[in-house]
């Protein structure tokens, strides 16, 4: 089959859709879509929480739950079409999200949104992980951007056997050109992880995993 693919002109630096894959990532897990509120602004919620190798990390409390939202970004060395080629390659997030052990694309729904299926592994006594999370794409040619919506679709496949089904899940990638040779990065998430999480596992969710993620994907999206 053939899958919907979002490119864009490394001259011209504009944004064109031709079909096939798109992402997501998946990887635990989830926020509230902050697209339209701007990123990094001075809302008061938002609390620093780590500042390390030009990755910074905030969070806040989310009403009604008890797991916080993060917002992660970083400035790197690269261009909006390497940043589209790498999260195309669903499989491949193997090799940069944190503690992914398996991304899958399991169904398309138009050329710019899907589903896709990830699983995450964890430490004894914690259980895996697994999302199933339907994704957007939207594209932007002023100034030249890309964004992947993301949100729990936790019916759209059976459950498994022994894996814990992340049921609420919301979150963001957003990819912004601001030189030639240069993007931003910012990562948002905010989820309902379900089942058993000491304390420390909470606190990794919204600090250790986001930074881990953004440091390798930086090493594959600047070699």
């Amino acid at each position: 089959m053939k899958q919907p693919v979002f490119s864009y002109s490394a001259t011209k630096r504009r944004p064109r859709f031709f079909a096939g894959t798109l992402l997501l990532f998946v990887k635990i897990f989830a926020i509230g879509l902050l697209a339209s509120t701007g990123f990094f602004s001075a809302d008061p919620d938002w609390k620093t929480s780590v500042v390390k190798e030009g990755i910074t990390i905030e969070t806040r409390p989310v009403s009604g739950s008890a797991y916080k939202e993060f917002r992660a970004r970083m400035v790197l060395k690269s261009t909006l079409e390497k940043a589209n080629q790498v999260m195309q390659d669903i499989p491949g997030y193997t090799r940069w999200m944190k503690d992914c052990k398996e991304a899958r694309r399991i169904a398309q729904l138009s050329p710019t949104s899907g589903i896709i299926y990830s699983l995450q592994s964890a430490p004894w006594p914690i259980a895996p992980r697994e999302a199933v999370v339907k994704y957007t794409y939207r594209k932007s040619a002023t100034p030249a951007s890309f964004e992947i919506f993301l949100e729990a679709a936790p019916d759209a496949l059976p459950l498994n056997s022994g894996h814990v089904r992340i049921a609420r899940l919301n979150g963001y990638w957003k990819f912004s050109q601001i030189s030639a040779q240069s993007i931003e990065v910012v990562y948002g998430l905010h989820s309902e992880p379900g089942g058993y999480l000491p304390d420390w596992a909470v606190s990794a969710m919204v600090a250790h995993l986001p930074f881990e993620t953004l440091n390798k994907l930086r090493s594959r999206l600047e070699n």
